[in-house]
Parts: structure tokens; C-alpha cells; sequence
């Protein structure tokens, strides 16, 4: 398993934890799921840039962000731009990382 895909994993288990969630993947039914969109219809963002925060105007005091900080290296990843894009894909630290939401 890959360092991104264990922290996804990591993220979703403590999600589901702290929302008082016990089901598994195991109790998906694939017939209930309804397809909305086509395949990739969301493009994601394959090379982020970044502003500093003193610097991005654009983003206001009260916005929610995902944070990941790695080594000392940290991004902040606003909440609008993924529920735009749903996935950002980059490397913190030097760890390739993908950012879901």
C-alpha cells in the first residue's frame, strides 16, 4: 500500500470513527450506487500552484482549508477548489500525496 493511499485510507477510517460510523466496505451494495457524472468528468489538478497566505486575497479568513504538513514542508488546500476538483495531486515533503475530498 502506498504511503498516499494509506493516508487516504487513514483519513476516511478516522472520519468514519469520529461521525460514529461501524460500516464496512464489505456492506456496500454496488446496486445501489447511482452513477451521476461520466468518467472524469471532474478534472483534477495534477500541478498545484500556491500563493502565500498574506498573499491570497482570493481567500478569506473564515474559509476552510485541508492542511498537510510534511517534514516542514505544508500546503493548504481550500475547500472551494476541491469541491470543484475533488483531487489534488502533489507532493509535500517530497511524498507524492493526493488530496480528496
Amino acid at each position: 500500500m502506498t504511503l498516499a493511499r494509506s493516508i487516504s485510507f487513514l483519513a476516511l477510517s478516522l472520519w468514519a470513527f469520529f461521525q460514529g460510523l461501524t460500516a464496512l466496505a464489505a456492506d456496500l451494495r454496488p446496486e445501489e450506487i447511482v452513477t451521476v457524472l461520466p468518467k472524469d468528468a471532474i478534472p483534477a489538478i495534477l500541478s498545484p500552484s500556491f500563493d502565500e497566505g498574506r498573499k491570497a486575497s482570493w481567500l478569506k479568513g473564515k474559509d476552510f482549508v485541508v492542511g498537510v504538513e510534511f517534514g516542514g514542508d505544508s500546503r493548504a488546500y481550500p475547500v472551494p477548489t476541491l469541491s470543484r476538483h475533488e483531487i489534488i495531486n502533489d507532493k509535500v515533503g517530497g511524498i507524492p500525496i493526493a488530496v480528496t475530498w
